[in-house]
């Protein structure tokens, strides 16, 4: 498997730690099953991607470029993540359908890597994605709800649930954190409640319930709250604007790398998170945390380890997030709980597994 050519298509070179993760796991992936592959990846920000992976990249829009790409690719990748739903955008959807197609129109392996899929609304969409995806060679999904689309959607592929392909990153080193709270001059010796949020519909509304929630906490817990940006700038925006004008909340204000980002989450004695992948990075550095829903990704993830989301932006009840974030803070969660991450940390190892026999598989039956 020397020298493989491999297109990877996904959410990538947009400041979003959660992608940046998935695509940081993939590569890890990839440079542990191939000899010296030759892994191209498609990007919003191409330089930035490329100084930071040591990869080659193509702009998200270069049509010839990606169609050359693809013509002389071995295997097209895609994912991982929410590429495949039509709620944040129906173009983005199929733009990313669009590439899946190419490699299959040149005969190229196919692999969807991770992907949580749905929902789709429009039935035209659901259509073309039901005869694509009956094209491809595997297709490996985070969680069953995706899996149960898929199969009700009419798509007799084989499907592989496996998990987050970033559980399968390794903890961050708990001293970056620390650095970075001496020099954002956050106090040690008191709790620490990490907040990571986004802009979502009728943001004011849920924001005022939830402004009231955290200054609670940072006032009757004698705690300090950390804004951590997953996705930067646009977190920061997003916390600023609760207008927290509280000496103990402290909103991080740069674009941190993943390790940065995973230490400070692990120096964190609990985590409130509407950003999945904020979530994530706390279930693999063993700080306990509370989903705030905004997506059905929030409840599939937290689904797999036997939680629900402790409110909604939907209807924020600021009360019960308070409540169970003082719980939470004195008592953890329970060990069976911990056991099922790491159960899920297994299961995303699954999804290089999985690639790895289907290349093997095509090498020897040519």
């Amino acid at each position: 498997m020397a020298n493989y050519k491999i297109v990877i298509s996904g959410y990538y070179g947009f400041n979003n730690a959660g992608d940046e993760a998935m695509l940081s796991a993939i590569l890890q992936a990839l440079n542990r099953t191939f000899h010296s592959p030759d892994i191209t990846v498609i990007s919003g920000s191409p330089q930035t991607t490329a100084a930071t992976y040591g990869v080659h990249t193509l702009p998200r829009f270069s049509i010839g470029g990606i169609l050359r790409a693809v013509f002389s690719s071995d295997l097209i990748i895609s994912g991982g993540g929410s590429l495949l739903q039509d709620v944040t955008s129906w173009k983005s959807m199929i733009y990313y359908l669009s590439i899946i197609t190419l490699g299959v129109l040149f005969r190229k392996q196919v692999f969807l890597y991770s992907q949580g899929i749905g929902p789709v609304r429009y039935r035209v969409i659901r259509i073309i994605l039901k005869h694509v995806l009956n094209h491809v060679d595997a297709i490996t999904v985070r969680d069953k709800e995706s899996k149960g689309f898929l199969q009700r959607l009419g798509v007799r592929r084989k499907i592989y649930t496996t998990a987050d392909a970033v559980l399968s990153l390794a903890p961050a080193d708990l001293s970056i954190g620390r650095r970075i709270f001496r020099e954002k001059g956050i106090p040690e010796g008191k709790k620490k409640i990490g907040v990571a949020i986004r802009y979502w519909h009728h943001s004011k509304e849920w924001m005022d319930k939830l402004k009231s929630a955290i200054s609670r906490l940072a006032a009757k817990e004698d705690a300090v709250i950390v804004c951590i940006p997953m996705q930067y700038p646009e977190d920061e925006k997003a916390a600023e604007s609760m207008n927290l004008e509280d000496d103990r909340v402290y909103f991080l204000d740069d674009d941190y790398s993943i390790e940065e980002l995973m230490s400070i989450i692990g120096n964190m004695d609990v985590l409130l998170g509407m950003r999945l992948h904020a979530l994530i990075f706390s279930a693999l550095m063993h700080v306990p945390f509370l989903g705030i829903s905004y997506d059905p990704k929030i409840d599939n993830f937290l689904a797999l380890i036997g939680q629900k989301p402790s409110t909604s932006v939907q209807h924020m009840d600021g009360e019960k997030l308070y409540n169970d974030t003082c719980r939470i803070l004195f008592s953890g969660l329970a060990p069976e709980d911990w056991e099922k991450v790491d159960a899920l940390r297994e299961r995303a190892s699954l999804n290089v597994q999985i690639l790895k026999s289907l290349v093997t598989h095509k090498e020897e039956n040519p």
